[in-house]
């Protein structure tokens, strides 16, 4: 029986050696991104091109205090704006409760605050680009997710304003005072529709919820611009997606 060569003996340890280095390697190079990855999910850190470090946990940029809630790592004047509207509304009116919704998708800090009063409930909100460090305006929010004014306020129209036309029951114009039968008031809908549009920039919120971009309006705000009604059977919170970010 023939002895098999030293030299194949050698090549083959030599393949040993390759396999056992690479293999190692592989479990170096997975501990290392686990690691990263555990690092950046424990401390929320992620590293942008600027000198800012943009963080994924909420409670680096907010922490409550009694009943207000805080700013933090953000512009000053913000923050002082921010809690300064808190303030102002809780001296003025009995809050029996609190929800807050913040949350941070992508570089927004998305903040909520909603306020239960005795007979309504009162809206807070704020977005925050938190790597350009500035408040993020409701026209940028919207063109996220390809909505204007106009389309929003087309869309309340449609579902809450639009009167059944198999009613008897005339309607008294809020701006003009005239009276109107359902079938023409809904024939005239692209007028009322622009009234709506006018007015939202004043009374509207917008927050983020998960991917959603949000629309909160109070309903007694939007009959001002159409017709008088019982104002206190509507006055109620339309809060709505409107889109994906």
């Amino acid at each position: 029986m023939k002895k098999k060569k030293k030299g194949n003996n050698y090549q083959t340890d030599i393949k040993k050696l390759v396999l056992i280095f690479t293999m190692v390697m592989c479990i170096i190079a997975a501990l290392i991104t686990y690691w990263i990855y555990a690092y950046n999910h424990k401390y929320g850190k992620s590293y942008y091109g600027d000198d800012r470090v943009i963080s994924n946990k909420v409670s680096d940029y907010t922490y409550m205090k009694g009943n207000i809630l805080y700013l933090n790592n953000i512009d000053d004047d913000i923050g002082s704006s921010f809690v300064q509207k808190q303030t102002d509304f809780m001296k003025s009116n009995s809050v029996l409760n609190i929800d807050i919704n913040k949350e941070i998708n992508g570089d927004i800090l998305s903040v909520k605050l909603k306020y239960t009063l005795p007979n309504y409930e009162e809206v807070i909100t704020l977005n925050v680009d938190i790597r350009k460090n500035q408040v993020i305006s409701d026209e940028e929010l919207l063109e996220k997710v390809n909505k204007n004014y106009k389309s929003i306020a087309t869309d309340i129209f449609n579902e809450y304003i639009k009167l059944p036309t198999d009613s008897n029951k005339v309607v008294v114009d809020a701006i003009t005072d005239e009276k109107i039968s359902p079938t023409d008031f809904n024939q005239n809908s692209e007028k009322y529709i622009i009234r709506i549009r006018e007015k939202l920039p004043d009374i509207m919120k917008l927050y983020i919820e998960g991917s959603n971009i949000r629309y909160v309006v109070r309903l007694s705000e939007i009959d001002k611009v159409c017709y008088y009604t019982n104002t206190d059977s509507r006055i109620i919170n339309i809060d709505k997606e409107i889109g994906k970010i």
